[in-house]
C-alpha cells in the first residue's frame, strides 16, 4: 500500500509523523506448522514396504523430504529476528508516534485502518476551511543606541527588507540626438530641443536642386504677407465754412528677409486711398475750391534694424502719386520718410528720437520722438510726437483682448489738383494746377480688439481741430474750416 499523507495542523504544518507497521507473525506460524508436519511425516515408517527397488526409491524420496525440511527450518530461523519491523517517514514537524495497528490474522477479516490523528501545535488556533491565511507585519526598524556613532542616521539593516531605498541625485538630462531620414541632414550644432531664444538659421543652407538659387527660409515664406489693413474715416461737415471728408484706405504689407535676417525683415506696403470732399463753399473774390475726389497710390518701405540688444532704429520711406487724376505731372509725386533712433533704457522703457519728412506745402519736416513706457502687460504709454497713444486692457473674453485707447496725431495730407471754383464768371484760379494741403490736429478715444488669429480692429470717436486748407498758388493762401467730429473704424488681418 502507498503511505498515507500526514494530516495538516494549524499554520499549514504537519501535525505528526506518519508511520506504518509491517507484521510477519502469520508467515512465521505457517512456517513452523509446515516444518513440524513434514518432520512427523518423514519420521513415521511406511505402512507398506515393496520390493528392494521400491525401498531404495522410497529412501531417496524421504532423504529429499528431509533436506527440504532442513531448508524450510533454516529459512524460518533466519526470519525469526525480523518478526516485526516499523517503517517511519520523516515529516517537517515531528509529533508523538502513532501506535501501530495490529495486523489481522491470516484468513481472518481485514480490519479497516484507524482514521489519522494529529496533535496541533501549542497555542495554534484550530484551522477551518474558510479561515483566511495569516498576515505578516513588516519588521520594525532597529532603534539606534544613543551616543553611538551614526545614531542620528538609521543604518541599513538586513532584517528590514521593506525599508525605503535611497537614491542619489539624478544625472542631468541629455536630449536624444535628432536623426533624419534621407541624405539631407541639419547643420552641425543644431539642437531641435533648444529654447527658442533667437530665431534659428535656415534648415537648408543651400538648395540641393538649385545650388546657385537664392537662400529663402521657410519662416520668411510663411510670413510673406504680414497683414492687410482697411480703414474708414468720416468727418462731419456740410454748409458754409464746413468741410466734410470721407476717407477709404486699403493696403497690404509684405515681409522680405534683409541680409538673411528674418527677425527684422524689410516691410513693403503698397496701398490705395480715396478721399471724398464735401466743400468748401466758394465765395468770391478768391474762392476756395476742391475737386470732388482725390487719390493716393503709394508704395511704402519700412525697416527696423536691431543693431544691439539696447540700440536699434526705425527707418521708413514712402513714395507715390497723390492727385485728382485729372492731371498727372512730376508735382503729383511726393517723397516722405522717417528716421528714429531707438534706445532701450530698460525692459519697460524705450527712448525714441528723430525726424519725419512729410513733404507738404506748409510743413516739410517735423521733429519726432519721445518715450515709450510699458509698466506692465496691461498698460502702455506711447508719449511720442506727432502721434501719441496710450492703452489699457479692459478684459479678455475667450481669445479676444479688449483695450481702451486714446490717441492723437497731426493729420491731413497734400495733393496735386486742377482748380475749378464753378463760379460764373470763373475765379482767378480756375483751370490752374497747384498743390494744396489739408492739415488738422486729431484727438480720439475708442476701443481696440485683438485676437489670437490676428484679426484686430478699432473703433474711435474724436474731434478735428485747427483745420486749414493751404494753396500753393496763394489764391487764397489759407482757408480755415470749422472744427468737427469724426468717426474712425478699421480692421487688420
Amino acid at each position: 500500500m502507498p503511505p498515507r499523507s500526514a494530516p495538516m495542523g494549524a499554520g499549514g504544518q504537519a501535525a505528526g509523523a506518519m508511520s506504518r507497521v509491517v507484521s510477519h507473525e502469520p508467515l512465521l506460524t505457517f512456517g513452523r506448522q509446515l516444518a513440524i508436519e513434514r518432520f512427523l511425516h518423514i519420521a513415521s515408517p511406511p505402512d507398506v514396504v515393496a520390493g528392494p527397488g521400491f525401498c531404495v526409491k522410497g529412501l531417496v524420496v524421504k532423504a529429499a523430504s528431509v533436506l527440504r525440511c532442513l531448508l524450510v527450518a533454516c529459512w524460518v530461523s533466519m526470519a525469526v529476528p525480523a518478526a516485526a519491523q516499523r517503517e517511519q517517514f520523516p515529516t517537517p514537524v515531528q509529533s508523538p508516534a502513532v501506535p501501530p495497528t495490529p495486523a489481522a490474522p491470516v484468513g481472518g477479516p481485514v480490519a479497516s485502518p484507524a482514521p489519522p490523528t494529529y496533535t496541533p501545535m501549542p497555542g495554534a488556533a484550530p484551522m477551518s476551511p474558510l479561515t483566511p491565511p495569516p498576515t505578516y507585519a513588516a519588521p520594525a526598524a532597529p532603534t539606534p543606541i544613543p551616543g553611538a556613532a551614526g545614531a542620528g542616521v538609521p543604518a541599513a539593516s538586513p532584517t528590514a527588507p521593506y525599508a525605503a531605498p535611497t537614491y542619489g541625485a539624478p544625472a542631468p538630462y541629455a536630449p536624444p540626438p535628432a536623426n533624419f531620414n534621407g541624405t539631407i541632414q541639419p547643420p552641425t550644432g543644431w539642437d531641435p530641443y533648444a529654447a527658442p531664444v533667437a530665431p534659428p538659421g535656415t534648415l537648408l543652407p543651400q538648395d540641393p536642386y538649385f545650388p546657385c538659387g537664392p537662400q529663402i527660409s521657410m519662416a520668411a515664406m510663411q510670413k510673406f504677407v504680414q497683414h492687410v489693413d482697411f480703414n474708414y474715416d468720416w468727418f462731419a461737415g456740410h454748409g458754409e465754412n464746413e468741410l466734410g471728408i470721407n476717407d477709404v484706405n486699403l493696403d497690404v504689407t509684405f515681409a522680405i528677409p534683409l541680409f538673411q535676417n528674418i527677425a527684422t525683415p524689410l516691410l513693403i506696403t503698397p496701398g490705395f486711398a480715396v478721399h471724398y470732399w464735401e466743400g468748401p463753399v466758394s465765395v468770391p473774390p478768391e474762392p476756395a475750391d476742391l475737386p470732388p475726389r482725390t487719390y493716393d497710390a503709394y508704395l511704402d518701405f519700412c525697416w527696423n534694424p536691431q543693431i544691439s540688444p539696447w540700440f536699434g532704429a526705425e527707418l521708413n520711406f514712402r513714395t507715390g502719386l497723390y492727385s485728382d487724376f485729372d492731371v498727372v505731372s512730376s508735382a503729383a509725386f511726393r517723397f516722405m520718410g522717417k528716421g528714429l533712433a531707438v534706445i532701450r533704457l530698460s525692459d519697460h522703457m524705450v527712448l525714441k528720437a528723430g525726424v519725419w519728412y512729410i513733404d507738404r506745402v506748409l510743413v516739410k519736416i517735423l521733429p519726432a520722438g519721445g518715450l515709450v513706457w510699458t509698466p506692465n502687460p496691461d498698460v502702455y504709454f506711447d508719449i511720442l510726437f506727432p502721434n501719441p497713444k496710450i492703452g489699457k486692457r479692459l478684459a479678455t473674453l475667450g481669445t479676444t483682448e479688449w483695450w481702451l485707447i486714446a490717441d492723437g496725431c497731426y493729420g491731413g495730407g497734400s495733393w496735386f489738383i486742377r482748380r475749378n471754383s464753378g463760379l460764373a464768371p470763373p475765379g482767378p484760379a480756375d483751370g490752374t494746377e497747384t498743390n494744396f494741403d489739408y492739415n488738422d490736429v486729431e484727438i480720439a478715444v475708442g476701443l481696440e480688439f485683438r485676437t489670437v488669429r490676428h484679426l484686430d480692429g478699432l473703433f474711435e470717436i474724436g474731434g478735428s481741430f485747427s483745420r486749414q486748407l493751404v494753396y500753393q498758388d496763394n489764391q487764397p493762401q489759407f482757408y480755415f474750416p470749422n472744427s468737427t467730429v469724426f468717426i474712425r473704424a478699421g480692421l487688420t488681418y
